[in-house]
């Protein structure tokens, strides 16, 4: 075997920050890179794609880094490009492993057979989700029952669409805490908007939801204006979404 893809195969298919933190909530960050794994990187024919909003959420792994350390809790992110696997999908999804994106054929993921596909998903995107479910018991083990938050960011404009404004919140269930957070958001001069520009009561909040249904915890996802981040540190905008959120889970503390 290849040492390359040898050494490939060892590396774990996620991202830690404060792994050793325990918190009221826990971070995760699906598309928190646009790396392939080796040997997929030699020759590649689709590099300005994968360095695109098609290929990973720019900025939003900064963000998620800084928010944890600000926060004092434990953050998952996605090691490889959501054109590799998409963790913020179903695995029958077949967008979960695209074959086509953006008019452009994908050649590490054309013509998978069944067999490859299933050692895809065994590799690359059951170990995050079981990293994620090991830190929510981990939590729950010490008598916490932390909010399960992702974070994202997405293009300013897609198509046609013009998304002029810097934070959504999305949620499926937990409409009062995700309008206290939106509400505390705008607080920190931040311009929000729910379930946009995607809806979690869409089903586009997959992992967030996933994990916090199958613990019974309350679960969001944070989705941040790229052109926000591209004017503000991902410090800067971590300390707001800070803010936020302390001001937003502080009556859910008392019982709200």
């Amino acid at each position: 075997m290849d040492a390359a893809v040898s050494a490939a195969r060892r590396i774990r298919p996620y991202r830690l920050a404060g792994a050793a933190r325990l918190s009221g909530v826990l971070l995760t960050c699906e598309h928190a890179s646009r790396e392939l794994p080796l040997p997929y990187r030699r020759g590649l024919a689709c590099a300005r794609l994968l360095r695109s909003h098609w290929g990973w959420d720019p900025g939003a792994w900064a963000v998620t880094v800084a928010l944890a350390r600000s926060l004092g809790a434990c953050a998952v992110g996605g090691r490889w490009s959501r054109l590799w696997v998409d963790l913020n999908r179903a695995p029958g999804d077949p967008t979960c492993v695209p074959q086509r994106v953006n008019g452009m054929v994908l050649p590490w993921n054309r013509r998978l057979a069944a067999g490859q596909l299933e050692a895809r998903l065994r590799r690359y995107y059951l170990p995050y989700h079981a990293r994620i479910d090991r830190e929510l018991a981990r939590h729950v083990a010490h008598g916490l029952r932390p909010t399960v938050l992702a974070i994202h960011s997405f293009t300013p404009r897609l198509g046609r669409e013009r998304r002029d404004f810097d934070a959504g919140v999305l949620y499926t269930l937990h409409d009062a805490l995700a309008r206290r957070f939106a509400r505390a958001l705008a607080t920190q001069g931040l311009r929000v908007r729910l379930n946009e520009p995607y809806s979690g009561k869409a089903g586009m909040m997959y992992a967030a939801q996933r994990h916090g249904t199958a613990y019974t915890l309350p679960c969001l996802e944070l989705e941040l204006n790229q052109a926000l981040l591209a004017r503000r540190s991902a410090e800067e905008v971590a300390d707001c979404v800070a803010r936020g959120w302390r001001a937003a889970a502080q009556p859910s503390r008392a019982g709200a």
